[in-house]
C-alpha cells in the first residue's frame, strides 16, 4: 500500500510553459491528503526557489538540493555538503571563466558569471537571476549543489578538473553537481525513516536523470512521459507529460485516485 509519495517539481509537478502546478494535479494531491497520504516534494531546487511552489500546496516534507537538504517544518532531517576539496576543485574550475556556474549555499545562492545558458535557465523556471560573485567566496563554506552550466559536448570543463565531484542532469544545457554518494534516494530515506515508513511503501514521480535514484528506490517509480529513455527503462511505469497531468494518470492506474 503506497503511504508516501515524492514528487519532482520541473517538469513533473510544475510545467515549463505555464510555471505552475495544474488545477487537476492540485485537485488530486488534496484529495491524496483526505486519504492520509504523505506527500513530499523531490528536487534539485534550493529552498529559496520553492516560495511559488510552497504556497500553491503544503507539502510535508522536502527533499532539496537533489537531497542534500532535507526539512519537515522547521526540522532538518539531513544536511549534507560537499567536502571542502570538491569545493576547491569546483572553484578552480569556475575561476577559469570557461562556463557559468551557481553555488547554492544553505541560506544563499549566487554564480560566478551570467550567460545565456543561465538566462534561458531561469527564465524556464520563472525565477529572478541569482547574484554575480567571485567564486572563491564558496571556499570555506557549506556548499550543497551547484549547477554547471555545461552541455555533453564540453562537461570536461569541469568534469577533468573535479573528481571529487559527482553530477546528474536533467537539463542538455547544465549538470547538477552534488556530493559524492548524494542523491535524492538519500532524501527520501531521511524523510521516510522520520515518518517510520519503508521505501516500498513510497512511490516516486520525476523526469530526468537525477530522479533515477529516487525512482528505483521507491516501491513504484513513475517516469513522465518527457523522461529521457534512459529513466523510462527503469522506471516501473511511463505515465503522461506534466503537460498531460501525467500525474493524475498514474494516481488513476495505480488505484490511488477514483475516477
Amino acid at each position: 500500500m503506497v503511504k508516501a509519495i515524492f514528487f519532482d517539481v520541473d517538469g513533473t509537478l510544475v510545467s515549463f510553459r505555464t510555471h505552475a502546478i495544474s488545477p487537476a494535479v492540485l485537485d488530486a494531491l488534496g484529495r491524496l491528503r483526505e486519504q492520509g497520504v504523505l506527500l513530499f516534494l523531490s528536487t534539485g531546487r534550493h529552498p529559496l526557489m520553492l516560495d511559488g511552489v510552497r504556497a500553491a500546496f503544503p507539502f510535508d516534507g522536502y527533499i532539496t538540493l537533489s537531497g542534500q537538504y532535507c526539512f519537515c517544518g522547521d526540522q532538518v532531517l539531513r544536511s549534507q555538503p560537499m567536502e571542502p576539496r570538491a569545493v576547491e576543485q569546483l572553484v578552480a574550475a569556475a575561476l577559469t571563466g570557461a562556463f557559468s556556474c551557481i553555488f547554492l549555499e544553505r541560506q544563499e545562492l549566487y554564480l560566478n558569471l551570467a550567460n545565456q545558458f543561465t538566462a534561458r535557465f531561469m527564465e524556464q523556471l520563472h525565477l529572478p537571476m541569482p547574484p554575480v560573485a567571485d567564486p572563491r567566496r564558496a571556499l570555506g563554506r557549506e556548499v550543497y549543489q551547484a549547477i554547471a552550466f555545461l552541455t555533453r559536448d564540453n562537461q570536461s570543463l569541469l568534469l577533468d578538473r573535479a573528481p571529487e565531484l559527482e553530477t546528474t542532469r536533467w537539463h542538455p544545457d547544465f549538470l547538477d553537481v552534488i556530493p559524492r554518494g548524494g542523491g535524492k534516494d538519500l532524501g527520501m530515506d531521511a524523510l521516510l525513516d522520520h515518518f517510520g515508513l519503508r521505501p516500498e511503501q513510497a512511490m516516486a514521480f520525476g523526469d530526468g536523470e537525477n530522479d533515477l535514484s529516487m525512482l528505483v528506490h521507491a516501491g513504484v517509480g513513475v517516469a513522465m512521459g518527457s523522461a529521457s529513455g534512459a529513466v523510462k527503462r527503469r522506471a516501473d511505469y511511463v505515465t503522461g507529460t506534466v503537460d498531460e497531468d501525467g500525474v493524475v494518470s498514474a494516481l488513476r492506474q495505480f488505484g490511488l485516485l477514483a475516477d
